[in-house]
């Protein structure tokens, strides 16, 4: 078995032999096509045949290395078939070269030289996700920027595994301990995988890091097979051990506030490292003004004021001007850099006068109220990284505008009072920028109270197997947050919130928030479920479009959820008709809820199943519906949505479970194209 261990874990060493030496054949191959190099084709056979026997051994190799586990089967498999498919192809190179002057070999040598390119970089692709995570080539690219440090603004509000603990090991551990790679069978991307542990036992030992076994890893010399993490890759800092230490001596919480804890004095410098520093333009060293440049603006109508006596920076106001030019703009460039406050409000600013902003680039206050400005260039904003407050009230801005404003990441306060944005968008960009504060300018002697946003539920999965964290959060001071777990709308008579919780069951979450003198928020809802039983097997009445199908009926329980891009490979999408499909439980169970989860995408023609029905068998052949929920069709475009539809029943045994989603079949009548086939999306059927 030792012997089969090490020839598997050669595979990382051969397996760069047939990818540079196929690569370098096809680029010979290419050039000595053209007659100045034409002395390099007769190395290409040689090169094809030492690239194709490579090959073969790096699929053996790699089939060996399989045999110790600890990958994503689905991921695996795919690897493991598109090198066996490498293989093929590099053989059948080989002979369409030999008979290169063939009427065969002339026609599908080349074009086949170059699918096995094609091949080896998918191959290499899915053989990178399988030893460094998923996403581990479009990272850099599309993921979240990493960080040595976290900054935090408000380190006693701070929770300390979400903040602190778990950027740690997402940075130093998380590559090798993945849904794709699990070494060890240890998972440190979930809650319940820390507290279970891995093939060696229990992760850590709650208040004491002296027996907890991965810090006895990390103290491990580097040189030591078993240290953490492994030689070769990213260390661990002392300021990072320090605060892992800590962490487990209090008790390894998943759920508390650094301010809950105890800090002994080796911390607190830490914990003052990780704080955020200033990073507005306010931080930035500038240079005075020119102060004859200044009187000259002055000269020209111009009101300039100061900040300051500490600080260089300086306001200018054009307020009213109905005769703006980009010549007058220009003028501002002789206070460029000083530049952190520009009123041009009840201007005739347009969208092509706004395109010069992007030379103030330390802007922090822009005053656009009562301008032409539509939104249709807002982009040119992006480039003003310090920019906190944007007032566009009474502007003819449409719902479009909101996409830009949401990518100004300093951005804290937008006003967007009478514009011609839509409350939906508006509610949209507070989903998307939950810190960032939207008003909408409206007054109680006109409106009544002004009413508050509804609060915002965080929750770290959807579905859970086990307990699942929900927190609520609202950018306001003194609101006092009422929620109830059973989809029933909450008072003040209800649940109050005081910190995050756990659920250990399939939950209809409500929320509002109430505070004196002010409105009480429209209801937040969320449904959080909780997958108890995982079915074994399941049918369908009908296969979904096969340009939706995932993984097969099985797909519907292997709990991975869909995104809202209903193109990601985890939908079963079915168009006019309707869904049925049948869950094998695998043995008796008691069961009590059943949980769908479907899509919504209107300009997708994909609607919410218009009913759902829930029925149990003990024998597969005679059911009983135990359970039903009839769902209005929205009335109107709606941005992509995902929601988990709970149909909770009396507890009953039963083995088969049959669930059918019922589709609305065609677009509502005031959907742009109305009559036309609609569709159903639904990820996963859930079991508790």
């Amino acid at each position: 078995m030792e012997i089969i261990q090490f020839l598997g874990r050669l595979h990382p060493l051969v397996l760069h032999l047939p990818i540079g030496i196929l690569a370098m054949a096809f680029v010979m191959e290419w050039l000595g096509r053209k007659e100045k190099h034409a002395s390099l084709l007769p190395a290409v056979g040689f090169a094809i045949q030492l690239g194709m026997w490579s090959a073969v051994l790096a699929a053996i190799s790699g089939y060996l290395l399989s045999w110790e586990g600890g990958y994503d089967d689905t991921m695996l498999w795919r690897h493991k078939w598109l090198g066996i498919g490498t293989v093929i192809i590099s053989i059948i190179v080989y002979f369409l070269h030999k008979g290169k002057n063939s009427t065969i070999g002339k026609k599908f040598f080349f074009p086949t030289f170059g699918i096995l390119m094609l091949l080896i970089g998918v191959t290499g692709h899915f053989g990178g996700s399988l030893t460094h995570g998923s996403d581990f080539l479009t990272e850099p690219l599309f993921g979240e920027k990493k960080k040595e440090a976290v900054a935090i603004s408000n380190m006693d509000s701070a929770m300390v595994f979400q903040d602190l603990i778990q950027p740690i090991f997402k940075q130093k551990c998380v590559s090798c301990h993945n849904e794709s790679k699990i070494k060890g069978e240890l998972l440190l991307t979930t809650i319940e995988g820390f507290k279970e542990g891995g093939k060696a036992g229990l992760f850590f030992i709650a208040g004491d890091a002296s027996k907890s076994l991965f810090l006895q890893r990390v103290h491990l010399p580097l040189d030591e097979k078993e240290h953490m993490p492994p030689k070769g890759k990213k260390q661990l800092t002392e300021d990072e051990i320090t605060l892992l230490e800590w962490w487990v001596e209090q008790g390894g919480p998943f759920d508390k506030k650094v301010a809950t804890l105890e800090q002994p004095e080796k911390i607190k410098p830490i914990l003052a490292k990780y704080t955020e520093v200033d990073k507005s333009v306010f931080a930035l060293d500038i240079p005075p003004a020119n102060a004859s440049a200044i009187q000259r603006l002055q000269q020209l109508g111009i009101s300039i004021g100061t900040v300051s006596e500490e600080k260089s920076f300086v306001t200018a106001s054009l307020r009213g001007r109905k005769d703006l030019t980009k010549s007058d703009l220009k003028q501002l460039n002789k206070i460029s850099e000083q530049l952190i406050e520009l009123d041009l409000s009840e201007t005739n600013l347009d969208d092509d006068l706004l395109s010069y902003l992007n030379n103030f680039p330390h802007l922090q206050k822009l005053f656009l109220q009562k301008t032409q400005v539509t939104g249709k260039n807002l982009e040119v904003l992006n480039e003003l990284k310090y920019l906190e407050y944007l007032n566009l009230y009474g502007t003819p801005l449409e719902d479009d505008a909101l996409q830009p404003i949401a990518k100004l990441t300093s951005l804290q306060n937008v006003f967007l009072w009478q514009t011609n944005v839509s409350p939906k968008a508006i509610q949209q960009l507070q989903n998307t920028r939950p810190r960032l504060q939207v008003n909408t300018g409206i007054e109680e002697d006109i409106f009544g109270k002004a009413e508050l946003k509804p609060p915002l539920i965080i929750i770290d999965k959807d579905i859970f197997t086990d307990s699942a964290l929900v927190e609520f959060k609202i950018n306001f001071r003194g609101v006092d947050l009422f929620y109830t777990l059973d989809g029933s709308v909450p008072d003040s008579t209800s649940l109050k919130y005081s910190e995050p919780f756990h659920l250990t069951q399939t939950s209809d979450i409500q929320v509002i928030a109430k505070k004196d003198g002010w409105g009480t928020s429209t209801t937040a809802q969320k449904t959080v479920v909780r997958a108890k039983y995982q079915a074994t097997n399941v049918k369908l009445n009908q296969p979904p479009n096969d340009s939706y199908k995932a993984e097969g009926a099985l797909s519907l329980v292997d709990l991975k959820k869909g995104t809202t891009d209903f193109k990601d490979g985890k939908w079963l999408g079915y168009q006019k008709s309707n869904m049925i499909a049948t869950l094998d439980m695998g043995k008796n169970l008691e069961v009590s809820n059943v949980s769908v989860s479907a899509l919504e995408d209107t300009g997708s023609y994909i609607f919410f199943p218009k009913h759902i029905n829930v029925s149990i068998s003990m024998d597969g052949k005679n059911f009983q519906k135990v359970a039903e929920k009839i769902i209005p069709t929205t009335a109107g475009p709606e941005p992509s949505l995902i929601r988990n539809f709970a149909l909770p029943f009396d507890s009953q045994n039963t083995r088969f479970i049959k669930v059918e989603v019922k589709s609305n079949l065609v677009n509502p009548s005031w959907h742009p194209a109305p009559e036309a086939p609609c569709w159903i999306f639904v990820d996963e059927i859930m079991v508790e």
